[in-house]
């Protein structure tokens, strides 16, 4: 992010971050530059303000094209307009501020043909609050498209997702089982008086770290020395419905897509833990595949970070279509690309990046990977497909047609027990139906029979 005029109000800096996430820039690659260009005392509000408009952005664009004439093609202005609307109906600020700041924020920005129309909607909703509050929490804030595909994949459950995916993400910790019991770094907490609640993944007797206090993660106890991570406990399933196979050999394992490398830090975790050996089970070789050198150095730093035993990982930077080992592997963890509909409280900027046209090209881009990590799976092996999609285009419907064309293709069961990880045909989707589950992720388990 280019630095930002020093003169610039906080309100201006905040709509011209807007303005590029619009333009199709990431929130992850804006967020800390923007922080950084605001005195220590706004930080915490424009926080607030960037996250909380994104969550609501189509909720409040919906209110604004109800009450302007003629059309707004400026994306700047738009996002002006969005962010004194957050400020009117979702914050504390005196509407005076909200309206008067935001205003000046637009004519900062060389906006001031907007300045008119954006006073004009401000002081209409300043007038009635409570009617405007009340439309703009009936609904969902999504995008059409992505709306309509919803409510077709999971009528039953819509009305509860368009309400959840509006809501901030909880975080949830991954402990180190190299270093400590979940019960034991929650021991560690108590003692340093953070607040957190004790929860269930959907896999017996597996329980996690939910915070329930604000705290910076770097300041976590034991953070530096590795023995904690933020990992959402859907991510979670990962290595411990790997680890319930019981496998009696040693294994060889393809980590495709690996990065940043949560699910590949979990499964090493729990087998130099000794938790993954079920039986004689143990990880002899995994190699880490990534098309993107920058990312797969991230996944280094995190492995070195955590104390993992790097002697049997192997990085490659490497096209997952493509891709062709020497050797098969005896398990393939394959963490698809996906549209990551189910991480929009994480992430809300993918409301509005993603488009329609997206499903159809991830979907073929993920046939393609599937199809080549097959190749690479040895007879008998088990390859576990995830996306953290809430959509059937690339989850269910994706397995279906790989399983048509894959006579070798099993199903393999497996057992999740939470009211909002949904059983299907093949493997289980979990949703983010309520503030405190977690995000949304897609699990199926193949076997490729001899």
């Amino acid at each position: 992010m280019t630095q930002l005029h020093s003169q610039l109000n906080t309100r201006a800096k905040v709509v011209a971050t807007l303005e590029r996430i619009q333009q199709g820039e990431s929130l992850a690659s804006l967020l800390d530059p923007l922080l950084n260009q605001v005195s220590e005392k706004d930080k915490g509000f424009a926080h607030e303000l960037l996250l909380g408009t994104l969550r609501q952005w189509w909720a409040l664009a919906r209110i604004g094209e109800s009450l302007i004439e003629h059309e707004v093609t400026d994306k700047g202005v738009w996002a002006a307009l969005n962010i004194g609307l957050y400020q009117l109906l979702y914050m504390d600020t005196p509407d005076y501020a909200a309206i008067g700041e935001t205003v000046e924020a637009v004519k900062q920005l060389d906006k001031g043909y907007g300045a008119g129309l954006i006073n004009a909607i401000l002081r209409k909703v300043q007038k009635n609050p409570a009617k405007f509050a009340k439309k703009i929490e009936k609904n969902h804030s999504l995008p059409n498209w992505l709306a309509k595909q919803l409510k077709q994949d999971w009528g039953e459950y819509y009305a509860e997702l368009g309400q959840a995916l509006r809501q901030p993400a909880p975080i949830f910790l991954r402990v180190n089982r190299k270093f400590c019991s979940v019960e034991d770094y929650a021991d560690i907490l108590t003692q340093q008086g953070i607040g957190f609640a004790l929860v269930f993944i959907g896999i017996e007797k597996v329980q996690t770290i939910q915070l329930t206090d604000s705290i910076r993660i770097t300041d976590l106890p034991k953070f530096a020395e590795g023995w904690v991570s933020v990992q959402d406990k859907h991510a979670q399933l990962s290595a411990h419905i790997l680890a319930s196979l019981a496998l009696d050999k040693s294994l060889t394992v393809l980590d495709a897509c690996t990065a940043p490398g949560g699910k590949l830090a979990h499964l090493l975790e729990l087998d130099q833990s000794k938790t993954f050996h079920v039986k004689h089970q143990n990880i002899a070789h995994v190699i880490a595949l990534d098309n993107d050198e920058k990312r797969l150095q991230r996944v280094s730093q995190n492995l070195e970070r955590l104390q993992l035993n790097q002697e049997n990982v192997q990085l490659v930077c490497d096209d997952a279509t493509t891709f062709q080992a020497d050797t098969q592997f005896d398990m393939i963890v394959l963490d698809a690309p996906c549209t990551a509909t189910g991480v929009i409280r994480r992430h809300p900027d993918i409301a509005l990046l993603r488009t329609e046209e997206d499903v159809g090209q991830t979907a073929a881009l993920q046939a393609n990977i599937l199809a080549n990590c097959w190749h690479n799976l040895a007879t008998n092996g088990y390859l576990l497909y995830i996306t953290c999609s809430m959509l059937k285009a690339e989850n269910e419907d994706q397995l279906q047609a790989f399983l048509a064309t894959h006579k070798a293709a099993q199903i393999v069961d497996f057992s999740l027990n939470l009211s909002n990880q949904i059983k299907r045909d093949i493997g289980y989707q979990c949703l983010p139906l309520h503030q405190n589950d977690g995000d949304g992720f897609y699990y199926a388990l193949l076997q490729k029979r001899g």
